[in-house]
């Protein structure tokens, strides 16, 4: 069977086992965060298994887990003893973490690795270790389609598999191996399987050195079956290996042998169990050991006879259960990588992945962050990490984990690893080039188990610590005589000659009665001078010293030190990357930050992070997306069970933080802010209550940033209109053909914008307008939609200017921005009327365009009233200055939204309105060189069709406002190619090529889909299906949802067939097709009795 890239098994329980219960908690608490971010669905039993005693095997672990998730599965079915019966509907994953690793304090499974997520729907922001390639290698690809049975595997190896597997071995198979193709050379150091024509695997191999041996196994390719690690076992075989734990001495692998105080026998996966299953080996040779070449001679840890007894016992019976089933390979095209004891093989895994995914990509910067005034070059890889300004890093090093805050020079090639370095007496401190150096925290026998110790490792690139030939890459005679450091010193006499290795040397300091040891003794021991200032010299220091070797220092690993440092590390470097997206605007998408900060217990840190941030920040821009910030967090912290992040934000308890904020008084009202959300945090539903109001008082200072357009206003004095004589302005709609959204704040002054439009009647007329006389009577009289009229007499009544769905809250606030009247004041609205004007003023409004068009009604009404006041209460003005004005006059009215409408209906022709990532925000437009022939083409086949869809978008602009905020990385990069896809289109109108400003069209309306989902109803989209053969293009107007589409049309005078193709398309009931132009006037300004009057694009000067 073909294994799918996207299926993925269902697993009834991942079990962990590790070496002792001292470390189980904290690969526990490991498992538990995958499930906690979604890597691991809900109802899968987690557990950490102890082995019963250290060198049980991995045959050993493998039984006693096995017994372990039995039980659960048992009795989380119902049953009160251990029932084999459970194994049938359950799919079980059983990954052994092995013997300690020294390159990595946390073990193989959890080495993290340079690889970052490829998905913009990964939750949280999460470093990746080799357990969760793993995962998802066995959960997507070995156990997609699996039956129910076991997985076992190993993490001491990276395994690379192609993603179109062939399963097939798996079907009805006992028990199946996976196997990757290795050279001879490689197979020396590991096992192999000689498998035969029908896929059955007859021996295995471990550590073969003899090519006359090996010959047998060798595939018809000339590779040899590398073992992989991975072993399915099914319920059948799975049931009978069950079986052996009540079972003596098969017993004593598990905790009901340690519990009846038995002693264990080592056993192994593959040499004891698999190896039971191979077609070519028989029962006598089996139960004697065989001559494998394993690992050993017999399966037993002891060398007396009553061990002997038990290894030969344990042997028959496990012949006795397994050895009637067989064993099938899994031979995949792969690679398979061991994670042994030499550090350039650890190097080469972290600069050089042996596994990458369609899930992950290789990335040489993973959650790291580098301080101005560090010098990084481009080539070495960071891992949660912080390089501080006076550090210096050597090209293709390695560093994991690590705090570099004190003045050091990293050399080439090396690699460091859980490291925090603050030291102010190290000075000017430098690593040789090929250097490995480590920080273990370690609990030391007979001191405080509170108060582990920190102790450095330091070794060679080039060493093999299996062996002592060379030390920190210096033969190690040299390193003896350089130091003065003895033979004696190292090892005690009782340790011959080749069983010495730099694994069992005991080179590292780890506590001195006299003085304080650390970082020089790793300078000391690699050859630089330390920065020591002691009476001692170096070696006598080092003598005095406590020292351990590797292979002692290991079993003492407070791993949940190391878990613990890392995860304060990672959110340490979250907080640089926090404060740095926000004060200098990067697109860093800090959503997963803040969801990781809520699964692992950080969101009050990273809140208070946030508060210090907004609290000294001047800038409206920086501090509103600090605002939005803090309420994803508070959404998180939600986790789903507060309701809708929309909502109303006028609760009175936080006006007196939001007036602080109108008053942009930043500092305060942050402080305000902060201290009304401590009341808030006590139930789900107040979470995201106080979400909404921190996303309304990100809306104050939006506002506040966009008001920065007033600086581009300019009006000019000149002779008010008489009394009682009507100035008329005349609007055409307006069609965004490219780059919409991109004008939208805060998008358009912290990326940037550009919006390819078009002025346009519809049906041959300018839909949109207003018109504004003096009256003698110190009033205001607002005619408004269906035929009411507003008078207003007291400025009282403007109060509700703020509140869009008030009657005449558009005129109101008009009235305003136009600054016919100042609200408030503690003059009268009379008063006020009669000083500045001599009277007051009546005002008409009208657009003959259903609500909700999409053609950019509302702003370019705004842009008509705004026009009409200004003229007849004697200010000249340029459509430049109306433009600003508008935007304005929007965050007046808290209806906020872009300039793209106004830029589109109020300046004539086709043009790109485009505005620079900065404030104060400025609109500057940009006329396209279209010749006659191509405006006349493209006005023949532009139409607009009425979807008779009336457009719901409420939260539609708070929806792409806070997807903008979180900086989701599709969202950042749909940004990029709006605008983009903008300067195409203009290239193409200047270039006649109608065919391809028909593709921009359709490109952009994709665009505006990822901007804002479900904008497309279903109708709409059946009407684009049926209409696609006929067009070059097309989009739905604005934001969509509803309204008009527009068409560009492949033949000129369409009307009538874009009629008929509509009637056979269902849903298509109340639509309409009209006739559009581009209008090359715009806004069209007269004055009765007196005719039109030019306003100028732009002032001159």
């Amino acid at each position: 069977m073909n294994n799918s890239k996207s299926r993925r098994c269902r697993w009834t329980a991942i079990v962990l086992t590790c070496q002792n219960i001292e470390n189980a908690q904290s690969f526990q608490t490991e498992l538990n965060l995958r499930r906690d971010r979604g890597d691991i669905d809900r109802d899968v039993i987690l557990l950490t298994v102890e082995d019963p005693k250290q060198e049980v095997g991995s045959g050993g672990a493998t039984l006693n887990a096995l017994l372990v998730v039995a039980e659960h599965i048992s009795s989380k079915t119902g049953y009160t003893v251990v029932n084999s019966d459970v194994l049938d509907k359950s799919l079980i994953l059983i990954v052994h973490m092995g013997r300690f690793f020294p390159f990595d304090p946390c073990g193989r499974a959890f080495v993290s690795l340079p690889l970052v997520s490829d998905n913009s729907g990964e939750t949280c922001n999460s470093l990746v270790c080799n357990f969760d390639l793993l995962l998802e290698t066995m959960t997507t690809k070995f156990a997609a389609n699996s039956q129910n049975g076991v997985w076992v595997c190993s993490s001491d190896m990276f395994l690379k598999i192609s993603d179109d597997i062939v399963t097939g071995a798996l079907d009805g198979a006992d028990a199946v191996v996976v196997a990757v193709p290795g050279t001879l050379d490689y197979a020396k150091n590991h096992g192999i399987y000689k498998i035969s024509a029908e896929g059955e695997v007859e021996n295995i191999l471990y550590q073969c050195k003899s090519l006359d041996v090996m010959r047998e196994f060798i595939l018809p390719s000339g590779d040899v079956a590398l073992v992989s690690g991975v072993v399915y076992l099914s319920v059948r075989v799975a049931e009978r290996l069950l079986a052996c734990h009540v079972v003596p001495p098969l017993s004593s692998c598990t905790y009901f042998g340690q519990d009846s105080g038995t002693l264990p026998i080592q056993l192994s996966l593959f040499f004891d169990f698999v190896l039971a299953m191979c077609s070519q080996v028989s029962e006598d040779t089996f139960v004697a050991g065989g001559v494998w070449a394993g690992e050993r001679g017999t399966a037993g840890t002891g060398s007396g006879d009553s061990d002997r007894h038990a290894v030969l016992t344990a042997r028959r019976l496990i012949w006795r259960q397994l050895g009637k089933f067989k064993v099938k390979a899994l031979l995949l095209k792969g690679q398979h990588s061991y994670m042994d004891f030499q550090p350039l093989t650890h190097y080469r895994h972290l600069l050089w992945p042996v596994q990458e995914s369609s899930r992950w990509s290789f990335r040489r910067r993973c959650h790291s962050f580098l301080k101005t005034g560090s010098d990084v070059p481009e080539s070495p890889v960071l891992i949660n990490s912080i390089i501080g300004k006076d550090v210096k890093v050597g090209s293709s090093s390695a560093i994991s984990h690590c705090h570099l805050a004190t003045a050091l020079e990293i050399g080439c090639n090396s690699m460091l690893q859980d490291i925090a370095l603050d030291d102010a007496t190290i000075v000017d401190a430098k690593l040789k080039d090929e250097i490995a150096v480590c920080a273990y925290r370690i609990f030391l026998p007979m001191l405080d188990q509170h108060a582990p110790q920190r102790v450095f490792i330091v070794f060679g690139m080039k060493d093999d610590l299996q062996n002592h030939r060379t030390f920190c890459n210096d033969e190690f005679s040299l390193f003896l005589r350089r130091t003065g450091i003895s033979i004696t010193d190292l090892w005690d006499s009782s340790i011959p000659e080749e069983r010495r290795t730099l694994l069992n040397a005991r080179l590292f300091s780890v506590m001195n009665l006299r003085t304080k040891i650390g970082f020089d003794e790793v300078l000391w021991l690699q050859g630089s001078q330390s920065s020591v200032a002691s009476n001692m010299s170096m070696l006598e220091r080092w003598k005095s010293s406590w020292r351990l070797s590797i292979v002692e220092i290991l079993p003492l690993l407070d791993v949940s030190g190391h878990f613990n440092f890392r995860k304060k590390l990672f959110f340490d470097v979250a907080t640089e990357i926090i404060r740095d997206s926000l004060v200098n605007g990067r697109n860093y998408g800090l959503n997963r930050i803040f969801r990781s900060a809520v699964n692992e217990g950080y969101a009050e840190k990273i809140l208070e992070v946030l508060d210090s941030v907004g609290s000294e920040e001047k800038s409206p821009g920086i501090a509103a997306r600090t605002l939005a910030s803090i309420a994803e967090v508070l959404g998180a912290m939600s986790k789903g069970d507060g309701g809708l992040r929309s909502g109303p934000a006028s609760n009175l308890l936080w006006q007196s933080a939001f007036q602080l904020l109108e008053q942009e008084e930043i500092s305060g009202g942050f402080r305000a802010m902060a201290n009304e959300r401590a009341n808030w945090l006590v139930l789900p539903s107040h979470m995201i209550r106080a979400a909404r109001h921190y996303e309304g008082a990100a809306q104050i200072l939006i506002r506040h940033a966009v008001m920065s357009a007033r600086n581009f206003v300019k009006t000019r004095a000149c002779e008010p209109v008489a009394i009682d004589r009507w100035v008329t302005v005349d609007c055409p709609a307006r069609i965004d053909i490219a780059g919409g959204w991109s004008d939208t704040p805060p998008i358009t002054y912290e990326h940037g914008g550009a919006v390819l439009n078009a002025a346009v009647t519809v049906g041959g007329r300018r839909p949109i307008g207003a018109k504004v006389k003096r009256i003698a009577n110190l009033q205001l009289v607002l005619h408004i939609e269906n035929d009411e009229t507003v008078t207003i007499t007291e400025l009282s009544s403007l109060k509700d200017y703020n509140q869009p769905h008030s009657p005449g809250a558009l005129l109101k606030a008009a009235m305003l921005c136009a600054e016919i009247v100042q609200y408030p004041s503690d003059s009268t609205l009379a008063q006020q009327l009669f000083e500045k004007h001599g009277g007051g003023f009546e005002i008409y409004t009208w657009s003959n365009l259903p609500h909700g068009s999409g053609l950019g009604t509302s702003s370019i009404l705004a842009g008509a009233i705004m026009a009409a006041l200004w003229k007849s209460s004697g200010k000249a003005f340029d459509i430049s200055s109306l433009n600003h004005a508008v935007l304005h006059l929007e965050q007046l009215l808290t209806t906020g939204g872009g300039w793209q409408d106004q830029v589109g209906g109020l300046t004539p022709g086709i043009k790109v309105g485009h505005s620079r990532a900065e404030l104060p925000l400025k609109i500057e437009v940009t006329f396209l060189k279209i010749t006659p022939e191509t405006f006349k083409a493209f006005n023949d086949r532009l139409l607009l069709v009425y979807t008779g869809k009336t457009r719901l978008a409420r939260n539609l602009l708070q929806n792409v406002v806070r997807n903008w905020y979180s900086r989701n990385p599709e969202i950042v990069d749909t940004e990029d190619r709006l605008v983009a896809n903008v300067w195409t289109c203009a290239q193409a109108f200047e270039n006649g090529d109608l065919e391809v400003v028909g593709k921009c069209l359709s490109e952009y309306w994709q665009q505006k889909k990822v901007m804002a989902p479900g904008c497309e109803p279903e109708a709409v989209g059946r009407m684009m299906a049926a209409l696609r053969p006929h067009t070059y293009g097309m989009s739905m107007a604005g934001a969509g949802g509803g309204g008009f589409l527009y068409l560009l049309m492949k033949e000129p005078k369409s009307v009538d067939a874009v009629r008929d193709i509509l009637a056979s398309v269902q849903g298509t009931e109340n639509a309409e097709v009209y006739d559009a132009y581009v209008d090359e006037v715009g806004l069209e300004l007269t004055v009765e009795d007196c005719g039109a009057v030019k306003v100028p694009l732009m002032f001159d000067g």
